[in-house]
């Protein structure tokens, strides 16, 4: 399977990290795609290339410059599998851990095969994420029906899903999956995860190093119902940590 790894340029200590994981990884082929450093961004460059008003409308904040660096990382991703006619491909972010690598390589070759749809579909590795309901999909794991989530770090995408999320400004951040999944994207995920975070220090961000945002009471009642979902299915058992 082709896998497109986002990697700054200047971030070399990630990229080696990767391609010595990338060496176990005998069922990839990979391809480092350089990512867009939202912080280097020019007030008239991020104007042109993302929409803060649209942005602010639904969050109630302001991006934070990782964020749209991020979400434009991801578009670049997209354009790349619909211009090369890609029918598919696994997208991974320069900071992840993979715990087993056999694991790893059997849950992919079964995904490899429900990949080959014309319906847009995504199939996130990552955790994280709030579920109806699973399927059995390879061995002890899998197919899980996601309702929202979040994590961008990991997951297989075809073209017909990357032709849908193509936008010339966009105005949500990459893992707005909920939003990503009301544009007709069937959206799945592996359960339990396959791909993990490097969280153990090795691996400092070099993105998102600004403070998180506060939500306010506006954004609160916006998302009310939403919120209520994800409790209840956290309360169910429905929701697979990160």
């Amino acid at each position: 399977m082709k896998a497109y790894v986002i990697n700054l340029e200047r971030s070399v200590e990630r990229r080696e990290y990767m391609e010595k994981q990338l060496k176990e990884m005998v069922c990839l082929q990979p391809e480092f795609v350089e990512a867009v450093d939202g912080r280097c961004m020019v007030e008239e460059e991020r104007k042109r290339l993302f929409d803060d008003e649209l942005f602010r409308k639904r969050n109630a904040a302001v991006a934070r410059p990782g964020e749209v660096g991020c979400t434009l990382s991801h578009q670049k991703c997209y354009r790349k599998i619909v211009g090369e006619n890609e029918p598919y491909v696994l997208i991974l972010e320069d900071d992840i851990r993979i715990p087993d690598y056999e694991e790893f390589r059997n849950v992919l070759t079964k995904i490899d095969t429900l990949m080959k749809t014309d319906e847009p579909l995504i199939i996130l590795l990552s955790g994280w994420y709030w579920y109806w309901n699973a399927s059995p999909l390879a061995g002890n794991y899998k197919l899980a029906n996601v309702y929202d989530a979040f994590l961008t770090h990991s997951y297989v995408i075809n073209r017909a899903a990357a032709r849908l999320l193509i936008e010339e400004r966009p105005f949500i951040i990459a893992d707005d999956w909920g939003y990503i999944r009301k544009k007709n994207i069937r959206l799945r995920a592996v359960l339990p995860h396959l791909v993990e975070q490097n969280w153990d220090g090795s691996i400092v961000t070099t993105v998102n190093v600004e403070p998180n945002k506060r939500k306010n009471i506006g954004w609160y009642m916006k998302n009310c119902i939403r919120l209520s979902i994800l409790k209840t299915l956290s309360l169910c058992g429905h929701f697979e940590k990160a």
